[in-house]
């Protein structure tokens, strides 16, 4: 699990802009341009703009725009695990609800009005394997291999035959409701996938 982000960045998303240092207050604005449009569609110099940091600040913090998307990402990766931590180590969880506490985590976010879908999948799609940004790429993929890593985690105290089988499953799933979440802003998306997983894990665990 990707948790030493959160020691690295503070949670500019709720804060204001004016009582931010310089290089907080470009990520926080390019957290939002880029989640609200996407990356490529927003330059460094509307960035600039709406931060209010000089051009050289900017440069000084971040010498590339594939520099800044990274780090963009390394936030958003921590924000989100921190979020899937909090909810899945409430005391007196049992392991079967632990797993299904993610799906907990998942439905205020995905409720929101502000809610955009998963910058990673979106990533994904402006970062395939023909973008010559390597650092981007790699951030995306740590963030799903260590998506992958928590769930099986997770997983792996319920003595399932086919533990492996039940993470594609599950994250499935969460991958599953946030596409659909975003798709049809259906409210009960992630209480119908939170159901499917519960039945697909009891039944690992009967069979």
């Amino acid at each position: 699990m990707q948790t030493r982000g959160v020691l690295e960045f503070m949670d500019v998303d709720g804060q204001s802009l004016d009582v931010l240092a310089p290089r907080e207050r470009v990520l926080k604005t390019a957290s939002d341009l880029f989640y609200r449009l996407s990356i490529n569609s927003v330059g460094i110099d509307r960035i600039i703009a709406e931060s209010g940091v000089a051009k050289m600040t900017f440069y000084k913090h971040f010498p590339s725009k594939a520099a800044l998307v990274a780090t963009y990402l390394r936030y958003k990766s921590a924000i989100w695990f921190q979020m899937l931590s909090t909810s899945t180590e409430r005391a007196g969880l049992s392991p079967l609800e632990r797993v299904l506490a993610i799906f907990d985590a998942l439905d205020e976010p995905l409720r929101a009005p502000s809610f955009r879908g998963c910058p990673f999948v979106k990533g994904l799609a402006e970062f395939g394997p023909e973008a010559n940004s390597p650092d981007v790429q790699a951030t995306i993929a740590e963030y799903f291999e260590g998506l992958h890593e928590f769930v099986a985690s997770l997983i792996e105290p319920l003595g399932l035959k086919k533990p492996e089988r039940a993470v594609i499953q599950v994250l499935s799933l969460i991958q599953g409701a946030i596409v659909m979440a975003q798709s049809t802003r259906d409210p009960d998306i992630v209480e119908a996938n939170r159901d499917a997983a519960r039945l697909l894990l009891e039944n690992g665990l009967t069979s």
